[in-house]
């Protein structure tokens, strides 16, 4: 009897064991990863998630979003503007949050949201206009998510023109014509803001320095952007070209690297794309769309957002090639400063 004891009271003892461990097991599951995940679908704007740019940076926002929530994936990339409509009906259909990625898509955020006023949605650059004025539709289901890329804009700029005075003093060859260019891709409002604070704070640093631009009406065609950069530079003798066209952009980018000057990347850190990318104006449209899907998750979603600045750190400018004098560096943090205590509002319309 007291074997056959001994032998239940270890059974019972074992039976403990297993079930501990199949607890302990059984907590092994990600806490991030809620059953009860609302689904997001992404839309990109036209020139896909590999534009080295705007497109790409919301894409690795939303990716990982999704690695926390593990919700289904769900991006379109569009191809056309003529599919926005159709794409964001199908989003909605599909899904409980849309994001918008891109100006453009304002107007047709307007029409889709009103027909879907259960879906929540999202749009970066805009907010929704129900008419070509642009004038702002204000929905309580969209979150229209807005940055001062003039701020970012002004940064560069203040760094590339300390660089045209440096270079008058013989620091590179490549520089000292008190020229700098700016290839935008279609005249809308952020493409503006960039090239208004480039332009605004550029001529602050050097009041001498000559802003030229020039727009290649497309965010997708290289050869268009390549081609208005090397007119800058031939025709302008610009020595400096900040791109702010997207994909597009990148022809401008080339066109500085194979004419031997240098080139200002834009939205993402684009210093990888080649060695004379002096530093980017960066928008962290990665950090809107991370924290956009993250507030709806947890059931905080808003139709006003705040506004991505540089105290906040939603813009600012990107890795500093070893070529950037460190006065040039030091002259752009120095107006960073200035814009975060409130000593200098930076414009966001170009002059003249």
């Amino acid at each position: 009897m007291q074997r056959f004891g001994t032998i239940s009271r270890v059974a019972t003892l074992l039976g403990i064991a297993c079930t501990l461990l199949l607890a302990g097991c059984g907590s092994t599951s990600s806490p991030t990863t809620p059953s009860s995940a609302k689904k997001v679908t992404l839309i990109t704007d036209i020139g896909g998630l590999n534009d080295q740019g705007f497109n790409q940076l919301s894409y690795q926002g939303y990716k990982k979003a999704l690695d926390k929530y593990g919700f289904t994936r769900s991006v379109i990339e569009t191809k056309s503007q003529d599919q926005y409509v159709s794409e964001l009906t199908q989003a909605a259909q599909n899904s409980d949050l849309v994001i918008g990625v891109g100006f453009l898509m304002a107007n047709a955020m307007d029409q889709v949201a009103k027909a879907n006023p259960n879906k929540s949605f999202a749009l970066i650059d805009a907010c929704p206009a129900k008419d070509a004025s642009g004038a702002c539709d204000n929905l309580p289901n969209v979150a229209p998510l807005f940055f001062k890329e003039q701020e970012a804009g002004c940064l560069v700029g203040a760094m590339a023109a300390q660089m045209e005075l440096d270079g008058k003093a013989k620091v590179s060859k490549l520089l000292g014509q008190s020229t700098i260019g700016a290839v935008g891709g279609l005249e809308i409002p952020p493409v503006q803001h960039y090239i208004a604070g480039y332009q605004y704070c550029a001529q602050q640093v050097d009041p001498a320095v000559k802003v030229v631009i020039n727009y290649a009406q497309s965010f997708e065609d290289t050869t268009k952007c390549n081609d208005a950069a090397t007119s800058q530079i031939n025709q302008h003798q610009a020595d400096i070209i900040f791109q702010v066209a997207g994909g597009c952009g990148i022809g401008a980018l080339a066109a500085a690297k194979d004419k031997g000057v240098y080139g200002i990347g834009v939205d993402s850190d684009q210093s990888q794309i080649n060695g004379n990318v002096i530093t980017s104006a960066v928008k962290r449209l990665d950090t809107a769309v991370y924290d956009t899907i993250s507030d709806f998750q947890a059931g905080k979603f808003t139709a006003t957002p705040p506004t991505f600045d540089l105290k906040m750190d939603g813009v600012g400018y990107g890795t500093v090639s070893s070529d950037v004098p460190a006065d040039a560096k030091a002259k752009a943090d120095e107006y960073a400063q200035k814009i975060k205590d409130g000593s200098l509002t930076v414009p966001d319309s170009i002059k003249g």
